[in-house]
């Protein structure tokens, strides 16, 4: 279990669709989630015991995801959509299950649609399902797929709505969560990938300023990196004041002299400078001076 991208799972999903409650039932719920761990059938098994109303979805792409509520909690919010007041039944009829399945489609729905705008790509279910869970959780946990993870959580809305239930959901969805959520964002290069870059280096072989010379084979491997290339004219540092009077007509000196080579910038990093010129009416850079191959790469850890 990534336990990072599990949590964004939860909140996210949970997030969805409880808002769809809020809009559905004319409430304002609140809620809070405890700790996520991966589990097995017994643990499913002892969920279903205390909130054995089942909500489930198939995620295309795979996995899937499932709510457990308490068959107290689920016929409050049966009578919620029907009436002010929320009460207690002793058991769901057919038209109560037509209402939850209502219910489902609109809160599940929302939790997908929440995960794919976090996401950033669609997601989006296969079906909806919901039921009365027999108590044995081997069912429920083969239809999520492998990885099963299990989340409880509380809720409440006034008046005197005060519930608690489960989210599952399966290890597939937490392989869909980005890097860029969960921190764990890879280097474009890593350390010992950079020693064996260098290691081609010697200052005995250093290569050519203007790009002679061999490069080590190993170097191969961040060639296809694309880099942001910035050409600085020069940069200046101003009081608040002074940028909230800019205007049209302003001019800012950016205390670069008129025969000083511009700096070519490879993602905020110096590599070389050069002079200003004009190709087929655009702006371009004539290099001047570089730095050593080495030290570029150097220049960008």
């Amino acid at each position: 279990m990534n336990t990072e991208a599990a949590n964004i799972i939860v909140q996210g999903f949970l997030k969805g669709g409880f808002d769809v409650y809020d809009a559905l039932l004319s409430q304002s719920f609140s809620y809070e989630s405890n700790a996520s761990e991966e589990t097995n059938e017994d643990a499913v098994s002892s969920a279903l015991e205390a909130a054995p109303i089942i909500m489930k979805a198939k995620i295309i792409g795979g996995g899937g995801a499932a709510v457990l509520l308490t068959l107290e909690d689920a016929s409050k919010i049966v009578t919620l959509t029907t009436g002010d007041k929320a009460e207690v039944k002793d058991a769901l009829d057919d038209g109560d299950m037509g209402t939850l399945k209502e219910i489902a489609d609109g809160a599940i729905g929302g939790g997908v649609a929440n995960l794919s705008e976090l996401f950033g790509e669609d997601v989006e279910t296969e079906s909806i399902e919901v039921q009365i869970g027999s108590g044995d959780g081997s069912e429920l946990v083969a239809y999520l797929g492998e990885g099963v993870v299990l989340t409880s959580f509380s809720f409440s809305a006034d008046p005197d709505f005060d519930g608690k239930g489960y989210f599952l959901h399966s290890a597939a969805l937490e392989d869909r969560v980005p890097p860029s959520l969960t921190g764990a964002e890879e280097a474009l290069v890593s350390d010992d990938e950079m020693k064996d870059i260098l290691s081609g280096f010697s200052p005995e072989e250093e290569v050519d300023r203007m790009g002679g010379g061999a490069m080590p084979d190993n170097l191969d491997v961040i060639l296809g990196i694309e880099l942001t290339a910035t050409a600085r004219l020069g940069k200046v540092e101003m009081p608040i004041h002074e940028i909230l009077n800019l205007g049209p007509g302003a001019i800012i000196e950016v205390g670069h002299l008129v025969d000083e080579p511009v700096e070519l910038l490879i993602n905020d990093h110096l590599v070389a400078r050069g002079d200003v010129v004009v190709v087929d009416e655009k702006f371009g850079l004539r290099i001047t001076e570089i730095i050593s191959q080495k030290e570029r790469i150097e220049s960008l850890r």
